[in-house]
């Protein structure tokens, strides 16, 4: 397999490529590394009965799957709807609800979209929405303000609906309680708690997320059997963004000396109790950043918590220099 050395002529740490070279050359490579080396018929031979197990039992129709079907990502409906899931559950005010949402929805044409019962439920409603919402630039009067939090009501409540295929719970201790009901019908699982929304603008937010982290860890060590290997106990990721106001490559030196200690005192927290705990992945912008804390970490892991097997970083699988990063960690 070819390996490359692409550098930043900015950033003289840099060790991985740079995440903007053309992706053809390098899924060209990835291809050729692959020849021989998989038993492709095998693979689907073993994938068939997941496959099958799908088809024979379909989501419901309010699921992010039906709706995907029906507004896929790569359409401006899709991506509207999809902006809306991200983003309307962490607008504070409901003036704000309003203009985004009159924003996403008016970008899109929900009204050819699709042809199915839920595309002409769906393209019904927001077609009604868009009717009570402003128009870009303009003040709506008394009744259409009363309309329009109606719309934002009902799209946020269709919003959490979606999210309860992907939230657990609004705290861990919520999230923990429906794990349990989930391991009564599969004992065999486990789960990795992530906490949504993190950013940290300021040190007070830093510090905030810290103490919820914190808070996170105590609750799952509660549960978790410190005699296990972290696989069998549940474990929690962490984002490094939430914890560090100015997590940038160009506070480096910063980060390094403020950001280091908060997260070793959570590894430490997670060690003692034997979870796992994975530093989540951030924007590309931020992997070289991420890698080097990460290195930093794992030495004091090696140093003062050498049996503990639970650290670990998410890897984005689909960037184009995955490989390098696993062969960088491999050096950690």
């Amino acid at each position: 397999m070819a390996t490359f050395t692409t550098t930043n002529a900015m950033n003289p740490l840099q060790r991985l490529p740079t995440p903007y070279r053309p992706e053809a050359a390098t899924v060209s490579d990835r291809l050729r590394s692959l020849e021989g080396a998989l038993d492709w018929a095998a693979a689907a031979q073993a994938a068939q009965p997941w496959v099958q197990a799908v088809r024979q039992n379909p989501p419901p129709f309010w699921a992010m799957e039906s709706l995907l079907k029906e507004y896929p990502i790569s359409s401006a409906e899709g991506l509207a709807l999809m902006r809306l899931a991200e983003a309307l559950l962490r607008v504070p005010d409901a003036e704000t609800a309003i203009a985004l949402t009159a924003d996403q929805l008016g970008r899109a044409d929900f009204d050819g979209a699709a042809d199915s019962t839920l595309a002409r439920l769906s393209s019904t409603a927001i077609a009604m929405s868009k009717h009570f919402l402003p128009d870009a630039g303009s003040e709506p009067g008394l009744m259409a303000k009363l309309g329009a939090r109606t719309v934002v009501a009902a799209t946020l409540r269709a919003v959490q609906l979606l999210g309860r295929q992907f939230v657990l719970g609004q705290t861990i201790e919520e999230g923990m309680k429906e794990a349990v009901a989930a391991r009564r019908r599969q004992a065999n699982l486990r789960f990795s708690f992530d906490m949504l929304g993190e950013g940290a603008r300021t040190d007070e937010d830093a510090l905030r997320y810290l103490a919820s982290y914190r808070n996170a860890i105590e609750a799952i060590a509660r549960s978790a059997d410190p005699a296990r290997h972290p696989g069998q106990n549940d474990g929690i990721s962490i984002k490094l963004s939430a914890l560090h106001p100015r997590y940038e490559d160009a506070q480096h030196d910063r980060v390094m000396r403020e950001l280091v200690p908060r997260v070793w005192s959570l590894c430490e927290a997670a060690a003692a109790a034997n979870l796992n705990l994975t530093i989540d992945a951030e924007e590309v912008d931020r992997l070289e950043l991420s890698l080097a804390v990460f290195e930093a970490l794992a030495k004091q892991v090696a140093q003062h918590r050498p049996r503990w097997q639970g650290f670990g970083l998410a890897l984005q699988a689909y960037q184009t220099r995955a490989v390098e990063l696993i062969e960088q960690i491999g050096r950690a």
